[in-house]
């Protein structure tokens, strides 16, 4: 065998070679892209695994300061019955008895963290689980497919047959011949082997999945338990709250001086509260003709607009109108001049001399006929009541966030009807008020200098102080009253849960307290009923 031919086979030879590395690298390209996307996925568990870790830190943090003040609790509670029978020990009794209140009212915020937190954990872990479901389902086809083509390959490679090594060195035609033949068995093997290799690999990483996620999965369930046993206890400590607000001296002595101071000055109240509805009763008229004086308007604006439409439509039509006859008149002087050009052109070889006039004549026809054609074409928060757990009944929320305690419903009292809630909690002073729902702020009344306890009426907002009053629409209103200052504006369009102003004790108020009513076309409801 010559060179010539040795080379030319030789040449062929690696021509296959490179043929089949191609081939084999079609199927090496999706485990370089796996590999890009798992180096991706690896990034995402990281990050999901730092904001697991995060929170968990923040629930043990949680549980940890619950669980101190659960013993401080405990300590006080034992204080509270070794003195709640000794005349001797009552002052030290109604002093733990207000520590108590507040170290309840503590750990309820320590239990509404909490629960915020592993509520956020239980949705970030239930989300994170059915996306490993779906790429553990996808892991598992892919191993199934893999294995299918495999044993494909397998069958095809023994239909076929395969060539032994001693069958390439006897069927060698030379040295060249043997060693790309041995050349293309290993990469064929070698390619054989890595596709082995890597559905083992989709294998492990499968079965190390399915394990994290069984223990996601119980993990999942231990934490809706805890959730549900720090529901519990949160409900627990707010019943525990409401005994201590009866058992405690200072909220039974506030509540006997507000019922002498109000006794004492019964007809002054009464007084108030009349000229306040009265005032109430007028603004609800002068709001309802304001709406239909803007609903009139709005209605004459809507004529006014479909009149001019309506105008302008009709003012096109006879434009076109126009335009179209004038075009038509324009065709047919047109017509009519051809016409007489047309004359003009017959009589010339007898009437030389008149031919020359008329053409004349004709020219300036032109002209005029130009002329007409030109002439036709110039024709703007607080921490939200979701942040301690509350659950919002209605289109109204809470409007003190953070405090929940109701001294003084809706109902008679003293001889005389109360028709809002008053909310009151130790340390409420100089809390947010917050809009009940959307509107717009139709009254604002500030200015009372008088921001502190007292058993009269100061006069000032017919007895509510500084207030303001919310329109929702549909005739529902809000009212917030007692207020240190209300920072709303008349004309202000809110959100829910925007800032009003700030709790105080202006008005007629023997502390610090909202004053919160819900009014349904002038007539007061019962807030209970809706937040």
């Amino acid at each position: 065998m010559t060179w010539t031919s040795r080379f030319k086979r030789m040449l062929a030879c690696l021509a296959a070679v490179i043929t089949v590395l191609t081939l084999m690298s079609g199927s090496t390209q999706p485990i370089i892209t796996e590999q890009l996307a798992s180096a991706t996925t690896d990034d995402e568990i990281a990050r999901l695994e730092k904001e697991a870790d995060e929170n968990q830190k923040a629930i043990e943090a949680a549980n940890d300061k619950v669980k101190e003040l659960e013993d401080k609790q405990a300590e006080l509670d034992k204080q509270i019955a070794d003195t709640q029978n000794d005349i001797d020990k009552e002052e030290e009794n109604q002093k733990a008895i207000e520590e108590q209140i507040l170290t309840v009212e503590e750990t309820i915020r320590a239990l509404e963290s909490s629960i915020e937190t592993l509520s956020t954990k239980i949705t970030s872990v239930a989300a994170d689980i059915e996306k490993k479901e779906k790429d553990i389902e996808t892991k598992r086809d892919e191993i199934v497919q893999g294995v299918k083509d495999f044993q494909k390959r397998i069958r095809a490679m023994y239909v076929a047959g395969s060539e032994s090594y001693t069958d390439i060195l006897v069927g060698a035609s030379d040295f060249y011949d043997m060693l790309m033949k041995l050349e293309l068995v290993k990469r064929v093997a070698d390619h054989d082997n890595s596709v082995i290799d890597d559905l083992i690999e989709k294998k492990n990483q499968f079965e190390l999945e399915e394990a994290e996620l069984k223990a996601q999965k119980v993990q999942l369930e231990a934490d809706k338990e805890d959730l549900l046993s720090q529901q519990e206890k949160h409900e627990a400590q707010r019943d525990k709250l409401d005994d201590l607000y009866l058992k405690s001296a200072a909220m039974l002595k506030q509540l006997e001086e507000d019922k002498n101071a109000f006794m004492a000055n019964q007809e002054q109240y009464i007084a108030e509260q009349e000229a306040f509805e009265a005032n109430i009763q007028k603004l609800f008229e002068e709001q309802e003709t304001i709406k239909e004086e803007k609903a009139k308007q709005e209605e004459k604006k809507r004529q006014e607009e479909e009149a001019r439409r309506k105008a302008e439509e009709e003012a096109r039509k006879k434009a076109e109108e126009e335009a179209r006859k004038k075009a038509e008149e324009a065709a047919r002087q047109q017509a009519l001049l051809q016409q007489q050009q047309a004359q003009q052109q017959s009589y010339a070889p007898s009437v030389p001399s008149i031919t020359s006039g008329i053409s004349s004549g004709s020219s300036t026809g032109t002209s005029t006929g130009t002329g007409t054609s030109t002439g036709t074409s110039t024709s703007g928060t607080a921490k939200s009541n979701a942040d301690y757990g509350y659950n919002q009944k209605s289109q109204f929320t809470w409007p003190c966030p953070g405090f929940y305690y109701i001294s003084y419903g809706v109902g008679w009292r003293w001889g005389a009807y109360h028709k809002g809630i008053d909310i009151y909690s130790p340390g409420i002073r100089g809390a947010k008020i917050c809009a009940a729902a959307a509107g717009k702020v139709i009254l604002v009344v500030n200015g009372c200098p008088h921001d502190y306890g007292k058993n009269y009426s100061c006069g000032c907002g017919g007895g509510y102080g500084n207030y303001c009053i919310i329109d929702h629409g549909g005739g529902w209103w809000t009212l917030y009253g007692h207020s240190e200052h209300i920072t709303a504006y008349v004309g202000q369009q809110v959100q829910q849960g925007d800032v009003l102003g700030t709790v105080g004790s202006t008005g007629h108020s023997t502390g610090p307290h909202l004053h919160f009513e819900v009014r349904l076309n002038g007539v007061a409801l019962n807030p209970s009923n809706y937040v």
